[in-house]
């Protein structure tokens, strides 16, 4: 892959005194689309790299469209778009840990026939991670860090497009470590064995770093959220979550979630003192998890 792109900084504190400016004299919380209309020479992209940047120095909070919340001086911001746009707007190198869970068209045709028998409607878009993406998350991971990415239990329909995706992230420079498995507790149901387990994927930038919690396993049992307390349908539990997060990072540091759904990566974050950023697409989700 081609190296890491050099930050833009030739006018930062210009920018940044005017995005200053602009909160302080805002009468209350504002759409992010009010701070493009009011800043028109300045790029998108740039003003919200800004932004991230100095999350938990000066931008609290924020309006519609970009949500941030607190917990001491651990601050997770969530920002409402597509993650192959908005992964762009970060700067290289910039991430310590990708904990994800992407919105994958594997079981679609189960879904279809009702084999999974989902009590909650999958009506979010599907879509694979692509080299463009996965060339994103390279970019801005830092030497050594790690990426979880979630896939389904191995069967004669999901392994090949799990080794599809292996073989993807590999093109992109990021190293295949080994499998991990997300013990549910509550097995459910499947014709080859009741399921009781998903996958996760540890993957790192280069030579992973060593473990920040040597306490962490390989096989994490934490039980499923009932369907009836999920806010998303994929919704994983935040114990699960904050495992992976204290293998990955240590305090102070940044965690990325490309596919946020009910943010419970940001809220896993939060709790152990790390900082998150998060993509969502649906903004109805958001809104029901932040606040407005």
């Amino acid at each position: 892959p081609a190296g890491p792109r050099p930050p833009d900084r030739g006018d930062r504190m210009t920018l940044i005194d005017a995005i200053r400016t602009f909160f302080r004299k805002a009468p209350g919380p504002v759409h992010v689309q009010d701070l493009y209309a009011a800043l028109p020479d300045e790029h998108e992209h740039s003003i919200r790299a800004r932004i991230y940047e100095r999350l938990g120095r000066e931008f609290k909070r924020i309006g519609r469209g970009l949500y941030v919340a607190a917990a001491g001086e651990a601050v997770c911001v969530v920002a409402q778009g597509d993650a192959w746009e908005e992964v762009k707007k970060l700067d290289s190198c910039s991430i310590d840990a990708v904990v994800t869970d992407p919105p994958y068209p594997w079981i679609d045709h189960h879904i279809g026939k009702g084999t999974t028998r989902p009590r909650m409607r999958w009506d979010f878009e599907r879509r694979e991670i692509d080299v463009e993406l996965g060339m994103e998350i390279w970019r801005v991971l830092k030497e050594g860090a790690h990426c979880f990415v979630f896939v389904p239990a191995e069967t004669a329909t999901t392994k090949p497009h799990i080794d599809a995706l292996l073989d993807r992230l590999s093109k992109c420079g990021l190293r295949f470590c080994k499998r991990w498995v997300w013990d549910k507790v509550h097995p459910g149901m499947g014709y080859s064995g009741r399921a009781r387990y998903e996958g996760l994927l540890l993957l790192s930038k280069g030579e992973k770093r060593q473990p920040c919690d040597y306490t962490v396993t390989d096989v994490i049992s934490v039980p499923l959220i009932p369907a009836s307390r999920r806010k998303h349908p994929t919704e994983k539990p935040v114990a699960l979550l904050e495992h992976l997060i204290r293998f990955s990072t240590k305090v102070g540091e940044t965690v990325l979630d490309l596919f946020a759904g009910a943010c419970g990566v940001g809220q896993a974050a939060l709790n152990l003192g790390r900082n998150a950023i998060l993509f969502e697409k649906n903004e109805a989700m958001l809104g029901g998890i932040i606040g407005p």
